[in-house]
Order: C-alpha cells, then sequence, then structure tokens
C-alpha cells in the first residue's frame, strides 16, 4: 500500500533526492525537524483525529509523497467517519500545476479546486 516513494523516486520536480534535502538526510540541508515522531511531520502522527473537519484531497499519481496522502484520506474516511473529497491526478509529478498552469491537466486542477473547495464550504450548512 505504502509503494511511492520507491515508484516515483526519480519524478519530475520532487524526487528521492529533493526529499533526502528536506529531510536532513543531505549535509546542511536539515530544512526540517528530522524527528520522525513529531506531530509536525505528518499527521499521520497527530494523537486523535477525531471531530476533524470534512477534507479535501489533491494526490499526484507520480508523486513521491503520493501514498501519504492516500493513506491519510482512507483513515480519516474509514476509521474516523470523516467526509472526504479525493482528487487523484493520475501520472502527473508533485506541483505541476506550477509548471504548466495552462495545459489541459492544469486547467482541470484549477476547476477540480474551485469544485473542492464548493464542496467543502457545502459540508458546513
Amino acid at each position: 500500500m505504502y509503494l511511492s516513494r520507491e515508484q516515483n523516486k526519480n519524478a519530475l520536480i520532487l524526487n528521492q533526492i529533493a526529499l533526502d534535502m528536506f529531510d536532513g538526510r543531505l549535509p546542511y540541508h536539515d530544512n526540517y525537524k528530522n524527528d520522525s515522531l513529531s506531530p509536525l511531520r505528518s499527521p499521520l502522527i497527530f494523537a486523535s483525529h477525531k471531530d476533524l473537519p470534512p477534507a479535501y484531497f489533491q494526490v499526484c499519481g507520480a508523486d513521491p509523497l503520493r501514498d501519504e496522502g492516500l493513506i491519510y484520506e482512507m483513515v480519516l474516511r474509514e476509521d474516523c467517519g470523516i467526509k472526504t473529497k479525493l482528487d487523484i491526478f493520475p501520472g502527473l509529478p508533485h506541483g505541476f500545476w506550477t509548471w504548466w498552469p495552462t495545459a489541459k491537466f492544469g486547467v482541470d486542477l484549477q476547476e477540480k479546486s474551485v469544485e473542492g473547495l464548493k464542496w467543502l464550504l457545502e459540508q458546513s450548512k
């Protein structure tokens, strides 16, 4: 279930080398607290997910962090009963919309972002 780091280790934009920079695995690149148990590292580490509001997820298929998003969405939806909406962008890398905002898939992300925000606002009614 957790395969994206290996499957997408050579992805465009965000790859294993970039992840290593943020994880402090490369010298002088300790950009994030390198504490695997810190809740600042991942929302999955939070003590409780109970009573969280609905959540909207956008997940890129060619992203080494893809499975973190998919697993977190599943935990919220299945384990906590939280309403979620999930849009997946198959074959696209992390942050693709910043590089190709006018491509069909970039416009698609923008449209789905608006739909997702509308969905979130409707949940609070």
